[in-house]
């Protein structure tokens, strides 16, 4: 019976690939998903993958010389829980394998199934495609060992993100009715699927609106912080004191060259003077500094003396009219 029940598990291991990545857990559970044996049978509790089951569980239990390479595919693929269960009829010799595997999505489980088929048909004790009505996306096959005399017939079918496999092994070759009474149950039993389809890698969308608005508020927190820095040299500009000039006032000889090829000379703030000392700029015309005081020099405190930035200077007494 124990043969039996591996040769079931050799076909199941066959199914491997599909569409991994962080997915929510299966509602309902796998638990509750798998259908109820026929009568007769007895659930045999310690054979490999009976209840939940990891992808490492699977690829371990899987009789693969290379397990490993087996749970990568499945964890690549979109692996997401598994769960098992096995019953045995001793008076008939029969033995029955339940499996389902939940992927993150409809098209990962799609991609599963059509490989696990291409996998079972390369098995050398393969024979021949089993069939059955009522179930849309499935494939069957009729497996004959000669080493034990077992004979197997398992369907394989998709329904949402879930992938069922259903076997049933004796050594009469006399499962496949068995084998297709037990797919249609369970396919009936079957939720529509046990994550919401708009979760689904291939259903998932970015949101085009989403990122637009992301990079508006970028732009504009750039906008803002421009704007605070410009306010704040501006401020800064403000409140510096303007350099000291010693020499022309605005709009003084800076705007032309001034007449008579005088070189202004030092002088005070808001004064300028030609460098023979003897002229000072009014802005249009130079004048004579033994005439007139410029407006802007600065007086002693008697008001007779001027200073022209190196002496003082006698104010020029007015003269009286001719």
């Amino acid at each position: 019976m124990n043969r039996i029940v591996y040769a079931l598990l050799g076909v199941a291991a066959a199914l491997v690939p599909i569409t991994a990545a962080a997915a929510p857990s299966p509602s309902p559970t796998l638990d509750q998903v798998l259908a109820p044996a026929p009568s007769g049978f007895t659930q045999l509790t310690t054979s490999p993958l009976t209840g939940k089951f990891s992808a490492h569980d699977y690829a371990t239990n899987s009789g693969s010389n290379t397990p490993s390479d087996i749970e990568n595919t499945l964890n690549t693929d979109g692996f997401v829980d598994g769960y098992g269960k096995t019953w045995v009829e001793q008076s008939a010799s029969h033995a029955l394998v339940e499996l389902v595997i939940a992927f993150n999505g409809g098209k990962g489980a799609q991609d599963w199934l059509t490989s696990a088929e291409a996998g079972d048909k390369t098995d050398p004790t393969y024979k021949n495609a089993d069939t059955i009505t009522g179930i849309p996306h499935y494939y069957g096959a009729h497996f004959a060992s000669t080493t034990d005399n077992t004979f197997t017939d398992a369907f394989v079918f998709l329904k949402g993100n879930d992938v069922f496999a259903i076997g049933a092994a004796s050594k009469q070759d006399d499962a496949l009715s068995l084998a297709q009474t037990q797919t249609t149950a369970q396919f009936n039993a079957a939720p529509n699927e046990t994550i919401p389809s708009d979760q689904w890698p291939e259903n998932k969308t970015s949101n085009s609106s989403g990122g637009f608005g992301s990079i508006f508020y970028i732009l504009a927190a750039i906008v803002v912080i421009a704007v605070v820095v410009l306010a704040v040299i501006l401020r800064s500009r403000r409140r510096s004191p303007a350099p000291a000039m010693y020499g022309p006032v605005a709009g003084g000889p800076m705007m032309g060259s001034p007449p008579m090829g005088m070189t202004p000379a030092a002088a005070p703030a808001g004064v300028q003077l030609s460098e023979d000392g003897h002229f000072w700029w009014d802005g249009q015309t130079w004048r004579d500094a033994e005439k007139e005081v410029p407006p802007s020099a600065q007086r002693s405190g008697d008001g007779t003396l001027w200073w022209d930035g190196k002496n003082w200077r006698p104010v020029p007494q007015a003269q009286p009219p001719a």
